[in-house]
């Protein structure tokens, strides 16, 4: 199945190239559930080998430096509405999404915003859903049933939570 521009000006106008993107590779190189009260890890799922950008590092420092930077960001704020929404590098981005206590993170190989956010905020919608209980009222101790969702995230085609606009 190919997939073909009815408007070619889209390219020009969004600036990438639908041809360039292999459906079935991951946009992610990591997503991090974080309680953003406390920085604690509630579960992550790396989607990068070691070659792509992330090193062996503990996971629990990333995500807890990540939060940090949220907190960072919230205490120097002027604007008390305003939140961290993205961190963008060369070929990565960090895309922050937040219900509630839970801040989600995702470290992206920065293909399109829009996809990779919609595909974050699914994931984030879904966590929360399954554990609100238990997120409202965090003191620390992650349960069993959260950890086993990174088996969730394990057998999860990422790509599948978007919906593609086929009028393009």
């Amino acid at each position: 199945m190919s997939f073909k521009w009815k408007n070619d000006s889209i390219k020009r106008n969004f600036g990438f190239y639908i041809e360039q993107l292999n459906f079935k590779e991951n946009r992610f190189h990591a997503i991090y559930f974080v309680d953003s009260l406390t920085g604690a890890l509630l579960v992550s799922k790396r989607y990068s080998g070691k070659n792509n950008g992330l090193t062996e590092t503990d996971d629990d420092l990333i995500s807890n430096f990540l939060s940090a930077i949220n907190l960072f960001i919230r205490e120097i704020r002027t604007n008390k509405e305003e939140e961290i929404q993205e961190i963008n590098f060369k070929d990565t981005r960090i895309l922050y999404e937040k219900k509630g206590r839970l801040l989600c993170i995702g470290i992206t190989k920065k293909t399109n915003v829009n996809v990779e956010r919609a595909i974050l905020h699914e994931l984030l919608k879904d966590f929360y859903y399954r554990f609100e209980h238990v997120i409202k009222y965090f003191k620390g101790y992650v349960p069993p049933e959260i950890l086993n969702y990174k088996n969730r995230l394990d057998n999860l085609d990422l790509n599948s939570l978007f919906k593609f606009n086929i009028t393009l």
